[in-house]
């Protein structure tokens, strides 16, 4: 089991890495490209979109490694595809109703962060992309049959796409309305690639179409377990919302669109940490499930030793970081030199969000997910309070301090949490 996490982590962090380095380097020559308020205007704008679809992200595709994983290994494919036609409708249903909020709230998010009347009325139809955004089955499909190589490609689209299309508004001299359209088409592409690889991947396995036998009431009959389950990761969706997008917005309200531009950049870089934290926690799920409902001895052995690799890893990164952040934000452009502080603390904070994803998956293979969303409940408070009290009195330093307690807070209550489940 160990060789397979290990060889499946590769993949998506093989991924992940390319991604994470087409990602900051479009994110970088736009910044450079454009002014630094305009530029923060974009993030600005494309983060609203994300924190609107972000509360309404039921995340089905945690729903079908934890129910479908069973089904597949024993066979029942009439139960394992109305999971999946379950699941479709959710997400074409919160899809359509994200957008449909997305483009009414535009006015409020204008006043919030001080959006001039051209950007208040591009975002009117940058709204509309969040149609796109129904894709988290496909994503299911994919871990369930582990296809994490489809899904390391998949991680690559949108970051590759918004290069091209920022080096072609870079040429080409384009406003700022150029640089907008590289991320919206670029969000697009590589929510319709994956929409798509997952259906061609399902059409590999299933023995009849998954239509067949469809009835509109199986949403509906789906058992208390699982709309309990989907309640839980809804909530914790939003909870892990507040501090990797919300607080971007937090950032532009409090202190301008420049400091959001800055904010975003500094987060940008420490997501080399971030998403292989989320990766990590993807990728032990389904075999932690395997192991704890067989029973297995390694369980417990799997989730400290791997906690114990990826926070070393990540303070490995920290240390680079605090030696070379000047330098490499330099690159960029003087004017975000100064978020080298910042960029630090996020990093140090990531380590621990490293440290503590196996907890976070085995929690959630142990069935334990409702009491980790009251960990992490805490910590999101305990976050928003000190960035509140903070950040209007020292600047951009004060959500990364925010960051790093909130990180110690949660991981040490998550390892508790597990140890005591364990015993």
């Amino acid at each position: 089991m160990s060789r397979r996490i290990a060889i499946n982590f590769g993949k998506v962090l093989r991924g992940r890495g390319i991604a994470a380095v087409l990602s900051v380097a479009s994110i970088a020559l736009a910044a450079h490209a454009l002014p630094v308020e305009q530029f923060g205007l974009i993030i600005l704008l494309h983060t609203y979109i994300k924190v609107v679809k972000g509360f309404l992200n039921f995340r089905t595709f945690e729903a079908i490694v934890r129910f479908g994983v069973p089904m597949q290994e024993s066979g029942d494919e009439p139960a394992l595809k109305s999971l999946l036609r379950t699941s479709m409708m959710i997400d074409f249903s919160s899809s359509l109703l994200a957008a449909l909020i997305g483009i009414s709230a535009v006015p409020l998010a204008a006043q919030f962060l001080h959006w001039d009347e051209q950007l208040t009325s591009w975002a009117w139809f940058y709204g509309f992309i969040l149609l796109s955004t129904c894709v988290n089955t496909s994503s299911g499909i994919l871990r369930l049959y582990d296809r994490f190589d489809a899904l390391g490609i998949q991680f690559t689209v949108q970051p590759l796409v918004r290069l091209v299309l920022v080096c072609l508004a870079w040429l080409l001299e384009g406003d700022m309305f150029f640089f907008l359209l590289a991320w919206g088409f670029a969000y697009c592409a590589g929510n319709i690639y994956m929409f798509m690889r997952g259906l061609f991947e399902l059409r590999q396995h299933l023995a009849t179409p998954l239509y067949e036998g469809f009835r509109w009431r199986e949403i509906f009959e789906r058992g208390r377990e699982f709309w309990s389950f989907i309640g839980v990761i809804y909530w914790q969706t939003n909870l892990d919302l507040i501090p990797k997008q919300v607080s971007t917005l937090l950032a532009g309200n409090l202190l301008g669109p420049a400091a959001a531009g800055q904010f975003r950049l500094a987060r940008e870089i420490s997501t080399v940490l971030t998403r292989p934290a989320a990766l990590l926690r993807d990728v032990l799920f389904p075999d932690l499930t395997r192991a704890w409902h067989s029973k297995d001895p390694k369980f417990r052995k799997l989730q400290f030793r791997t906690s114990a690799i990826a926070g070393s890893a990540g303070l490995l990164i920290v240390i680079f970081a605090w030696f070379a952040g000047e330098s490499l934000l330099a690159l960029v452009g003087e004017d975000y030199v100064p978020a080298k502080p910042l960029m630090v603390l996020l990093l140090f904070a990531a380590s621990f969000e490293m440290a503590s994803a196996p907890f976070r998956a085995a929690a959630y293979a142990m069935g334990k997910a409702a009491m980790l969303l009251r960990i992490h409940a805490v910590g999101v408070g305990f976050y928003i309070v000190i960035f509140y009290l903070v950040t209007g009195h020292i600047g951009l330093i004060g959500p990364g301090l925010a960051s790093v307690a909130t990180s110690i807070l949660t991981f040490t209550l998550t390892a508790s949490l597990i140890t005591r489940m364990q015993k």
